[in-house]
């Protein structure tokens, strides 16, 4: 066997490294996927009260759908720059800061965009009114969440790379469970709450963001 073959047999046969990849790897799928279900628990639940609620909410997260997009990107490169740099305390928090202030940019663009055009953003997927009058009340409720989700994903991905990921992976969880203890309360009308259907997924929506903030 030559060297190469054997230092590649060694290497598929690490069980140190897989564990260490799988304690990585998993919080991290976990974290991403309860983000995605942020969104998708608005828009499920509402199913339940009005067929025209879920279509208006399911089409106004496209939003949301889209600034996580760029967000990822830029906490991509954190990521990435701070795995490089971890040890290193003064390019890390350059780093974070650089980062914070793009997630922020992108954060406060898509927060105006959802209080003062929303009407113009759902035009964008729908022209029955009906919809855009549900995605409107949605987005003007929702829209001040996304101007949170920048400055929670940049200090989730920092904590990531400095070997707690699957503390991140328990905050995004308890972030969608609250969301959707929520949405029952708010949506339905729990606990002697009026009914308040689509601003009621928003204001979930918002509370869990605030919540995961904090």
């Amino acid at each position: 066997m030559t060297q190469e073959k054997r230092e590649n047999f060694m290497f598929t046969n690490d069980t140190i490294f897989y564990k260490k990849l799988w304690s990585l790897m998993l919080p991290m799928m976990l974290q991403n996927l309860m983000l995605a279900l942020v969104a998708v628990a608005d828009a499920f639940m509402l199913g339940g009260m009005d067929q025209n609620y879920m279509s208006a909410v399911s089409l106004a997260t496209q939003i949301q759908f889209i600034q996580n997009m760029l967000l990822s990107a830029a906490t991509g490169g954190l990521a990435i720059l701070g795995a490089q740099d971890w040890g290193n305390i003064k390019t890390l928090d350059d780093i974070f800061c650089m980062a914070l202030r793009l997630c922020g940019l992108v954060s406060i663009a898509f927060f105006i965009a959802c209080i003062c055009f929303p009407q113009y953003l759902m035009l964008f997927f729908t022209d029955e009114p009906v919809l855009i009058g549900y995605g409107v009340q949605y987005l003007r409720i929702a829209g001040f969440s996304y101007l949170l989700t920048g400055i929670s994903q940049c200090y989730l991905v920092v904590m990531k790379i400095s070997e707690h990921a699957l503390t991140t992976a328990l905050i995004s969880s308890a972030t969608v469970g609250i969301n959707i203890a929520l949405n029952a309360i708010l949506i339905y009308g729990k606990l002697g709450i009026t009914p308040m259907g689509v601003r009621g997924a928003a204001t979930a929506t918002l509370s869990a963001r605030m919540i995961e903030l904090s």
